[in-house]
């Protein structure tokens, strides 16, 4: 009996030990877990993005104790746009963010484009809409098999074009308006479907092209208009409405997985807290930026909705081939709607 209990007892302290020894060994195997994103694109260090970004890798490493580290890389340092988003793909850069027509046209993920569909939300509001229903429902798949991870999503604001000669009240006032864009296939096809002739250019070279004449037009987000100081030249500036710009802010996918689960909760967490920041704060910084440019002497003028539905049937070769080629029909009597809610 005694050496029953005794073996027991024996049993019982080895028990002891091991899980004591295993415990111990775990925690500390935890608690060094840690994760560096480097986190690069193209806007200026005092862009609206810019500073979304900078809230967000603040959160970040505060909430995960330092665990996680965001490496900033603003202003273009590590390339253009598109070499950026083609880092995420090769795995050198964990996180960029782009519009999506811009990931449509690198990756060959054409039905991203839809939610840069001409016309479909003429401001702040309505583009929230789709922003915050849309996006996190849809986005997922259209990536799979992309090597890309939806992070989250932010506003660039409702582009307008801008103008040197005369303001834009209807639709015939566009025709033979020769439109700076930028070099985003979806963008070219809406200028065209509007009359205009485009001359496409990288967004730093966007001043030289409206000062010296090459083009009569810039067109682009009212906080981006002011950040290149465009409203030094243009005179008019034209509240069409004709594109609410969707930047995605994607991740390495490889990258993400590696990631521990409870970081990523931390990372998801505040990714989405980050982008409805930034989504509220967007509107004043339109605002200020409207501001500015009616202080420089710019005028500014809204369009009809008889004029902004003119324009839209203008681009109606545009949404058929959303809804024909890539069947995506329903999704954009979606999105329609959501806009109209709004």
């Amino acid at each position: 009996m005694k050496k029953r209990i005794a073996m027991v007892m024996l049993v019982m302290v080895l028990f002891t030990f091991m899980a004591g020894c295993a415990s111990p060994e775990k925690t500390e195997e935890t608690s060094k877990e840690s994760v560096v994103l480097e986190f690069g694109h193209i806007q200026t260090v005092d862009h609206a993005l810019t500073i979304a970004t900078e809230e967000f890798k603040e959160m970040v490493e505060e909430r995960s104790g330092g665990r996680v580290t965001v490496n900033l890389y603003p202003a273009s340092q590590l390339g253009s746009a598109r070499e950026m988003m083609e880092q995420i793909s090769m795995g050198t850069l964990d996180i960029t963010f782009a519009d999506a027509a811009d990931w449509a046209t690198t990756f060959e993920i054409p039905k991203l484009g839809v939610l840069n569909l001409p016309f479909l939300c003429k401001n702040l509001e309505e583009q929230t809409g789709i922003l915050s229903e849309i996006v996190p429902e849809e986005v997922p798949d259209m990536l799979e098999g992309s090597g890309l991870h939806l992070l989250m999503t932010y506003s660039n604001g409702i582009r307008n074009p801008l103008l040197k000669n005369a303001p834009i009240n209807g639709l015939e006032d566009i025709k033979g308006i020769k439109m700076r864009t930028a070099e985003t296939e979806l963008y070219v096809q809406i200028w065209n479907s509007l009359g205009a002739s485009t001359v496409t250019s990288a967004w730093s070279e966007a001043y030289t092209v409206f000062q010296q004449g090459v083009a009569d037009a810039v067109e682009a987000d009212d906080v981006g208009l002011v950040s290149q100081n465009l409203q030094e030249v243009g005179k008019y500036y034209s509240k069409i409405g004709h594109l609410g710009q969707t930047y995605l802010v994607l991740i390495n996918e490889d990258k993400w997985n590696t990631i521990p689960d409870d970081l990523k909760k931390i990372i998801s967490e505040c990714a989405k807290e980050n982008q409805e920041n930034q989504w509220k704060a967007r509107a004043q910084l339109g605002e200020k930026a409207e501001k500015t440019m009616a202080d420089a002497g710019v005028q500014i003028n809204e369009v009809t909705e008889e004029e902004r539905e003119k324009m839209k049937e203008a681009c109606a070769g545009i949404y058929q081939k959303y809804a024909e080629d890539y069947g995506l029909e329903e999704l954009i009597e979606r999105m329609e709607a959501i806009a109209i809610e709004e």
